[in-house]
């Protein structure tokens, strides 16, 4: 228990480190002079979701390293022992999308419990820095619109 608790929480910091990383890259290309506005939030956009598709294979690594070297548990149903179903699995629960063909056993339920959490985090810190970033550029009608 100690192992997959100490496991997800390097992993969640990780994944935060990285998101956080990509926020302020994007923060930063919002105040770049050079690129107009339309260009700006879809690159943003693309920024973002490269971030989360990282954050994905991260735990999608972290549940193989779980699995295959520390021996907490097992994935059953429609496993196949892939680096495919590894990364279903993980796009599954990051997204909480959660369809159950695949399913954890032991102490990778905990891991995937947390990365489906850290997922809806993420998402939702992605989805809250975009609004805000761009709410100030819409009313001021500095993309175009005014």
């Amino acid at each position: 228990m100690l192992t997959a608790t100490l496991l997800t929480c390097a992993t969640t910091a990780v994944t935060i480190l990285i998101h956080y990383e990509a926020l302020r890259l994007v923060h930063w290309w919002h105040d770049y002079p050079w690129g107009g506005m339309r260009l700006k939030v879809v690159s943003s956009v693309f920024m973002l979701f490269a971030a989360h598709s990282l954050e994905i294979w991260l735990f999608a690594a972290t549940i193989f390293v779980a699995k295959n070297v520390l021996l907490l548990g097992e994935l059953t149903g429609a496993f196949q022992e892939t680096s495919l179903d590894y990364l279903y699995i993980s796009v599954v629960t990051y997204a909480s999308v959660g369809y159950g063909d695949i399913r954890p056993t032991g102490f990778i339920r905990t891991i995937c419990g947390f990365e489906a959490l850290t997922g809806i985090m993420m998402m939702a810190w992605s989805a809250a820095y975009t609004v805000y970033r761009f709410q100030g550029m819409w009313n001021s009608g500095r993309d175009g619109t005014k």
